[in-house]
């Protein structure tokens, strides 16, 4: 992919990622927990894309991301394997928050899957920064 194009997509997802940690921080403050908690792990599910498409891989599944994210940057230690669980944690937390009907989220969970996202997308940003993919303009910022 040509290094102009390849930035743009990569820029395209990380604004995805910011616009979902704030969305989800909106869900937050109007008490919709379940939709908070699952829009948090989307926020982290773009970020991870974005760092995915420099190394020339695009998953189509939540799975292939998890997984791709383990093999390029937790494993080779490019990234934290706190980030690599919290992705994790997230993923499972978005599962239980749409799928379960027997499931309870309190505010305490969605402040948790907020900071864990939004410790996720640090990481991340640093990374894509550090590869010359964002701007300084680039920020995480999503909370109120």
């Amino acid at each position: 992919m040509e290094e102009s194009l390849l930035c743009e997509r990569v820029r395209a997802f990380w604004d995805k990622a910011q616009e979902r940690l704030k969305a989800a921080h909106l869900l937050y403050q109007e008490g919709f927990y379940e939709e908070a908690i699952s829009t948090a792990y989307y926020a982290a599910l773009w970020a991870a894309r974005a760092l995915l498409l420099p190394e020339g891989a695009e998953p189509r599944t939540h799975e292939g991301v998890r997984t791709l994210l383990g093999f390029y940057y937790i494993r080779t230690g490019r990234m934290p394997h706190e980030m690599g669980k919290i992705f994790n944690q997230r993923l499972d937390e978005r599962m239980r928050a749409d799928y379960s009907a027997d499931t309870y989220l309190d505010a305490e969970d969605v402040e948790r899957a907020l900071q864990e996202a939004e410790q996720f997308l640090q990481a991340a940003q640093a990374i894509l920064r550090e590869g010359g993919y964002l701007g300084d303009g680039a920020s995480t910022g999503g909370g109120a």
